[in-house]
C-alpha cells in the first residue's frame, strides 16, 4: 500500500522521481553504446512503486521502457537482428515486472506486520502496547498545550461466568461485539484499545469531564441494548478527566482502573468518574 501523504508532498516526490528518470535518460544519451545504462531506469520505477503504489509504478515503468528503447534502439549496431532487439526489450520489461511484483508483495507484508504489531487480533482495536504509546503521546501534547483529556476504563461484569457457562467461543464473540459497541458509542477521533481479557479503554482527547461522563453512560446503556438476550452482559466503567496533568501513562491507567473497581464495588453496571 502506498504511503499516505499530502497532495503537495506526493507531487514533489513524483517530480523528483521524474527528474531522476530523465537524468538516467540524459546519461544514456551521452554515454557510449557499450555503457548500457538503461538498467538504471529500474531505480526510479521501484522507488515510486514503494512510496506511491503500483499504479504510479506502472506509469513510470511504461515511461522508462519508452525512454530506454528510444536510446537503446539507436545505439544497437545497425545489423542487430530484430528478434535480438525485441528480446532485449522484453527482458527489461520482465525484470521490471518481477521486481515491481516482489516489491508490492513486500510492501503488503510490511503493512500486515505493522497492523499485527498495533491491533488486537480478536477485536481489531489497539492492543495494550499500542494504546499505551498513543496515550503517552497525547499526555505529552496535553502538557504542552493544556486541553481537557479523558480516559474511560471498562471491565465487563462477571465475564468469567460467560466463558464457563457458554464456552470461550461465545466469550470471544462477546468481546468482539463489545469492541464494536464501544466504537459506535464514541467519536471517530477517540482511540479504543483492549488491555487484555475483558478490559477495554477509550482515550478521548479534547474532552471535558461532563462529556466523558455522558459518553461512558451511553456506552453502559449501549451494552445493555446489544446484549438483551443470553448471555446478559454489563460493564463497570471508571472515567478519569484531566487538563495539563503531570501524570504519566501508568498513573492515568491506574487511577482509571481504581475508578472502575469503585464502580464494581458500588453494584456494577455503572460509571464512576474522578478528576485529577
Amino acid at each position: 500500500m502506498p504511503r499516505s501523504a499530502s497532495p503537495l508532498r506526493q507531487a514533489l516526490r513524483l517530480t523528483a522521481y521524474a527528474l531522476l528518470t530523465f537524468g538516467v535518460y540524459w546519461l544514456s544519451v551521452i554515454t557510449p553504446p557499450p555503457g548500457r545504462l538503461g538498467v538504471l531506469y529500474i531505480i526510479p520505477v521501484l522507488l515510486v512503486t514503494w512510496t506511491d503504489g503500483l499504479v504510479w509504478g506502472i506509469v513510470f515503468g511504461v515511461a522508462s521502457i519508452v525512454l530506454r528503447e528510444t536510446v537503446g534502439w539507436d545505439q544497437m549496431p545497425a545489423d542487430t537482428p530484430l528478434y535480438w532487439r525485441l528480446g532485449n526489450a522484453a527482458a527489461y520489461v520482465a525484470v521490471v515486472a518481477v521486481a515491481m511484483a516482489g516489491l508490492q508483495r513486500l510492501r503488503h507484508s510490511q503493512a500486515q506486520l505493522a497492523h499485527l504489531a498495533t491491533q488486537d487480533v480478536l477485536t481489531n482495536v489497539l492492543n495494550a502496547r499500542a494504546f499505551a504509546d498513543r496515550l503517552s503521546e497525547e499526555l505529552e501534547r496535553n502538557r504542552r498545550y493544556p486541553r481537557p483529556l479523558a480516559l474511560i476504563y471498562m471491565d465487563l461484569d462477571d465475564f468469567k461466568a460467560i466463558n464457563d457457562t457458554h464456552g470461550h467461543q461465545t466469550g470471544d464473540a462477546v468481546l468482539r461485539l463489545v469492541a464494536d459497541a464501544t466504537r459506535t458509542s464514541v467519536r471517530t477521533s477517540d482511540v479504543v484499545g483492549r488491555l487484555g481479557g475483558d478490559e477495554f479503554v477509550v482515550l478521548m482527547p479534547e474532552t471535558n469531564a461532563a462529556l466523558a461522563d455522558a459518553v461512558a453512560k451511553r456506552l453502559v446503556a449501549s451494552l445493555r441494548t446489544v446484549f438483551k438476550g443470553t448471555p446478559s452482559v454489563t460493564a463497570s466503567i471508571g472515567v478519569v478527566s484531566c487538563t495539563a496533568t503531570d501524570a504519566n501513562t501508568d498513573d492515568l491507567l491506574r487511577r482509571a482502573d481504581q475508578a472502575m473497581y469503585d464502580a464494581k464495588k458500588g453494584g456494577k453496571d455503572r460509571v464512576v468518574q474522578i478528576a485529577i
